[in-house]
């Protein structure tokens, strides 16, 4: 029991669930691809024409705050409770501007906010074993989160938290977030979720997941030193990994990309010329680098890997292209 774990990679368009059987060869675990909790509710916010209330958790925004927003452009009325509304943003009174009705309660909701489908996770266990329980699993979660402190860019908010991460602990399988934090709305949001199911498990950030993923298949591959592309739906990050450790790192907008910029990005990467301010004023996130490195391999995951079809190479932790947040969760609580 101690060793079961549910691994659950919840991205702007997919959600990746991993359950390992460390008995078994990789091949032969569970592993499913289905389409993320924002864009399923999304498509259902899209097919009303009438006003709505909506309750819940903090969750991935994304599509699902769209669709809320397009709602009220087309003079519905959306009524939304405090807690839900920080998935539009953390800002409350930035909510009200937009338009949202902010009440403390609702009944009967028409939508409900969860990044977590709990109810579907122990369905697919029941697939598995009628006799599995989803508490006498550890559960793994990766996702994305900006994080807020008021009058800061949020952009600047997450990469001072990676940075300080990574000025405490270099090791990506060793970045779990168990403790909530006061200003990631959407790891505490998951942390409470949890603890309110009785679940033991933690949150990991899901680009750093990718990098601990990625340095697992790098090492079965006997490849010490190199780089990993993340090219998501929402964003890309790179990453340059010497013996374990990431040395530098950077996170962009995707939709900002093209394979020449990112080539760009790379070559001042490795070689340490990158810096934060040039990637925050052309819009993305922020850089962080600490060594040089010469890479043995430029490794490329994620939804828009085509991007740079033809430079690096194509990776398959656990034998497929998406799996790699979860391969990182699966490491991550090997090492708790």
């Amino acid at each position: 029991m101690a060793n079961r774990f549910f691994a659950v990679d919840i991205g702007k368009g997919t959600q990746d669930i991993v359950i390992p059987d460390f008995k078994e060869n990789e091949e032969n675990w569970v592993k499913a691809i289905f389409p993320s909790p924002t864009e399923k509710l999304a498509k259902k916010v899209r097919a009303l024409n009438r006003d709505v209330t909506v309750d819940g958790y903090v969750m991935g925004g994304g599509p699902v705050k769209k669709a809320l927003l397009e709602l009220i452009e087309r003079g519905f009325s959306v009524t939304i409770t405090k807690r839900a509304a920080k998935t539009i943003r953390d800002d409350i009174d930035e909510v009200r501007k937009l338009g949202f009705k902010l009440v403390d309660s609702v009944d009967s909701a028409d939508f409900f906010l969860t990044d977590l489908e709990l109810d579907n996770y122990q369905k697919i266990l029941w697939l598995i074993n009628e006799d599995l329980k989803l508490r006498s699993f550890t559960v793994g979660v990766a996702c994305q989160d900006h994080g807020f402190i008021k009058g800061q860019s949020d952009r600047v908010t997450r990469f001072n938290f990676l940075r300080e991460l990574l000025e405490k602990e270099r090791r990506p399988e060793k970045m779990v977030v168990r403790e909530r934090t006061g200003f990631f709305s959407r790891f505490d949001s998951v942390l409470e979720q949890l603890e309110e199911a009785g679940l033991n498990g933690f949150v990991m950030d899901s680009k750093l997941a990718a990098v601990a993923g990625m340095v697992s298949y790098a090492q079965n591959l006997g490849v010490r030193e190199f780089v990993v592309l993340d090219v998501g739906n929402g964003h890309t990050l790179g990453a340059s990994v010497k013996n374990g450790e990431i040395v530098g790192l950077f996170e962009h907008h995707t939709r900002m990309l093209n394979r020449e910029k990112i080539e760009r990005l790379v070559g001042r990467l490795v070689s340490k010329r990158l810096t934060f301010e040039e990637v925050f004023e052309d819009g993305g996130h922020g850089a962080v680098v600490f060594e040089v490195v010469s890479p043995e391999k430029i490794f490329v995951v994620g939804p828009n890997r085509k991007l740079l079809k033809g430079y690096g190479e194509e990776a398959y932790p656990l034998g497929d292209s998406m799996l790699y947040g979860c391969a990182g969760l699966v490491q991550a609580f090997l090492n708790l």
